[in-house]
C-alpha cells in the first residue's frame, strides 16, 4: 500500500492505478457528506450534474457512481468516459454542524493508494480530501487535505458554481498549501506588474513549464549561485547575468509567495550575499559586483558549503538523511571548471542526504566535463543534481530555458519523498 502525505502527487503508472477504479472514504461520522466534483482543468465546475453526492448519486452517463452509507462512501469511476472538459475529480467532505476532523477517521483508499486526511484538518466544516486529475495526458492522484470553514454551499461557490442560499461568505481554504498560495501570488503578480514589469512575461513562461510537470502548486526555497571568477566579466558587463537573475526570480515567484530568492557568489571564496526581491531586482547584479568584485579563480565546493550551511546549519558529513517539509532548488551558474574537484564531489555526495536539488548551468562553449561528472556522480544517497549547457542564454527562448531548468526536478522530488528527505 502506498501511503500519500498531504500535498503529495503521483502518476497512476507509479502507483499501479488504472481506470475504471473505486475510491472509498472511511469516516465513521454521522451526518458527514462525501461528494465527488467533476471539474475543469482550472478546478471549475462543468455543471451541477457532474457532482456525485447524496442528492445526485451518479453523473449523466454513469461515469461516476456514488454508494453512500452512514459511515463510508465509495465512488466507482470510469475516468475514460468523462467528457473532455472534465479533467479533475475532487473528493470532498462536509458537515452541517461538526468539524470534518471530528470523524473517527478520514481514510481515503483508491487501489493500493491511501491517504489519511485527518491530521491535515482542524476545525473546518468542509474539506477537499483527494483529487484525481489529468496532466500531460496521464491521470494522477493528489493528496489535498485542505479545509473550508463553510459548508457544501461554499465549496460549490469556490468551484465556480451557484447556490440559492450559500449561507456565510465564501471562505478560502484554511490550510496554506494550494489556494492560499494562489491568493498571495495574485498579490505578488500585482507587485511584479508595478515594480518589475520586465518579469511579467517571464512569470507566464515559468508557469507553463511548471504546469507541464504538475508543479504549479509546488513550494520550494530558491537559491541563485553565481560564478564571480574573472572569466565571467564579459557576461556581467553585457547584462547577461542580470537577465539570468531576473529569469530566476520569475521562477522563484512561482515556487514561493514572498517574491524573493537567496543569492550566493563564488570565485576563490564564497559569499552568502543575502536575498533579492521584486522591488530590488533592477540593477541588483551590478550592486552585488560592487560589493564583491570578481575574483581570480573558481571553487565550487566553497559555494556548495555556503548554500548548505545557510539552509541546514552545517556543511559537514551527515550520518543520517535530513528530513524537511520544503525542498531547496538551486540554480548554479558558471562558465568554467573548478580548482577543487575532489572537495566538490565530496560536498555533492554529502548534500545528497539533504532535500536540496542542484541545477548546474554551464554557460558558454566549454566542455564542462566535471559538471557532467557531478550530474552522474556515483556514491550518492539520491540523485540530487542535473547539468545543462547553454551557449547563449540571451538567444535561448525563455520557455525552452525553463524547460531545461526544471528537467529532472520532478523526479528528484518523488525520489526525495520516497527516501524520507521530504515530509
Amino acid at each position: 500500500m502506498t501511503q500519500l502525505q498531504a500535498g503529495e502527487k503521483r502518476k497512476f503508472s507509479e502507483v499501479g492505478l488504472s481506470s475504471p477504479l473505486t475510491v472509498t472514504v472511511k469516516h465513521g461520522l454521522d451526518g458527514l457528506d462525501i461528494s465527488a466534483f467533476g471539474l475543469s482543468a482550472d478546478r471549475k465546475m462543468v455543471g451541477d450534474n457532474y457532482i456525485a453526492f447524496y442528492n445526485n448519486p451518479h453523473t449523466p452517463l454513469g461515469e461516476i457512481v456514488a454508494t453512500l452509507d452512514a459511515h463510508q462512501a465509495s465512488f466507482k469511476m470510469d475516468l475514460a468516459k468523462l467528457p473532455a472538459n472534465v479533467e479533475r475529480v475532487m473528493l470532498t467532505a462536509t458537515h452541517d454542524t461538526a468539524p470534518v476532523a471530528s470523524a473517527p477517521q478520514l481514510l481515503i483508499e483508491v487501489g493500493q493508494v491511501s491517504f489519511d486526511a485527518k491530521p491535515a484538518l482542524k476545525s473546518e466544516k468542509a474539506a477537499m480530501l483527494l483529487e484525481l486529475y489529468k496532466h500531460s495526458g496521464e491521470w494522477r492522484v493528489g493528496a489535498i487535505g485542505q479545509g473550508f470553514n463553510g459548508g457544501l454551499g461554499d465549496l460549490i461557490v469556490y468551484f465556480g458554481g451557484e447556490v440559492e442560499n450559500p449561507g456565510a461568505p465564501v471562505t478560502a481554504p484554511s490550510s496554506p498549501v494550494v489556494s492560499l498560495k494562489k491568493q498571495t501570488q495574485v498579490k505578488l503578480d500585482k507587485e511584479i506588474a508595478e515594480k518589475a514589469p520586465q518579469l511579467v512575461n517571464l512569470v507566464k513562461q515559468a508557469e507553463i513549464s511548471l504546469k507541464k510537470r504538475g508543479l504549479d502548486e509546488h513550494t520550494a526555497r530558491v537559491a541563485l549561485v553565481l560564478d564571480i571568477s574573472a572569466s565571467m566579466s564579459s557576461l556581467y558587463r553585457s547584462g547577461v547575468v542580470q537577465r539570468v537573475a531576473e529569469k530566476t526570480l520569475a521562477l522563484a515567484s512561482r515556487f514561493d509567495d514572498d517574491g524573493r530568492m537567496d543569492v550566493f557568489l563564488f570565485g576563490l571564496k564564497a559569499h552568502d550575499a543575502g536575498d533579492i526581491g521584486i522591488e530590488g531586482i533592477g540593477g541588483a547584479v551590478e550592486k552585488l559586483i560592487k560589493r564583491h568584485p570578481l575574483e581570480g579563480g573558481t571553487m565550487y565546493a566553497r559555494a556548495v558549503q555556503s548554500v548548505r550551511t545557510h539552509y541546514f546549519g552545517s556543511a559537514g558529513p551527515r550520518k543520517e538523511p535530513l528530513k524537511e517539509k520544503t525542498p531547496v532548488y538551486v540554480i548554479f551558474i558558471t562558465d568554467g571548471e573548478t580548482f577543487d574537484k575532489k572537495e566538490s564531489e565530496a560536498q555533492i555526495k554529502e548534500a545528497s542526504k539533504e532535500p536540496i536539488f542542484w541545477k548546474f548551468v554551464g554557460v558558454g562553449k566549454e566542455r564542462f566535463e566535471f559538471l557532467r561528472k557531478l550530474d552522474d556522480l556515483s556514491g550518492r544517497f539520491i540523485d540530487n543534481a542535473d547539468f545543462v549547457q547553454v551557449e547563449d542564454i540571451d538567444t535561448l527562448p525563455d520557455g525552452q530555458l525553463y524547460e531545461m531548468l526544471l528537467q529532472e526536478y520532478d523526479s528528484f522530488l518523488n525520489n526525495a519523498k520516497s527516501k524520507g528527505l521530504l515530509s
